[in-house]
């Protein structure tokens, strides 16, 4: 009788889940691409009307936010993981974010103590954590078509 072994099946279907992954990673980065696309045209609008700096202001730093999130995705697409420091900085300026949107003066004393104090605890974790990896790009990139020919057929030789 011949022992049969499951090991490839196992590899298969992690692989096949990774993919479908990879795919959904790629459908919230192009859904995050128009979203600040629209929210860009929703500035070039604001600006036809009264000035709000508030308003401005906040838009501007969600669409910093959003870019960040979507430098995550791609840093996940290329390595397959999570990293912990830009989440931090994404964290730390969403933060920021509500408090310009909501304004300093109309937030609860208790509250923008906590807030500063989250903001000290996720700034010295940032900085004193070791959980930095140096992003250094492997190669000279070329243009978008001739990457993504490379991708394709890096994709056919494995």
């Amino acid at each position: 009788m011949v022992e049969r072994s499951y090991h490839r099946i196992h590899d298969i279907f992690r692989r096949m889940l990774e993919n479908v992954q990879d795919v959904i990673v790629i459908v919230i980065c192009i859904l995050l691409f128009a979203l600040m696309l629209k929210i860009l045209f929703g500035l070039f609008e604001s600006f036809s009307g009264p000035l709000d700096f508030q308003y401005i202001a906040s838009e501007l730093i969600y669409i910093l936010v959003l870019v960040e999130i979507y430098r995550l995705l791609i840093i996940y697409l290329r390595e397959h993981r999570i990293a912990v420091d830009i989440m931090i900085e994404v964290g730390i300026v969403s933060i920021l974010r509500e408090i310009i949107l909501h304004g300093v003066l109309e937030i609860n004393p208790m509250t923008l103590g906590a807030i500063s104090l989250l903001l000290v605890a996720l700034m010295l974790l940032l900085r004193y954590g070791s959980i930095r990896k140096e992003e250094v790009e492997r190669d000279l990139r070329d243009g978008f078509f001739t990457e993504l020919k490379k991708s394709i057929r890096r994709e056919k030789s494995e």
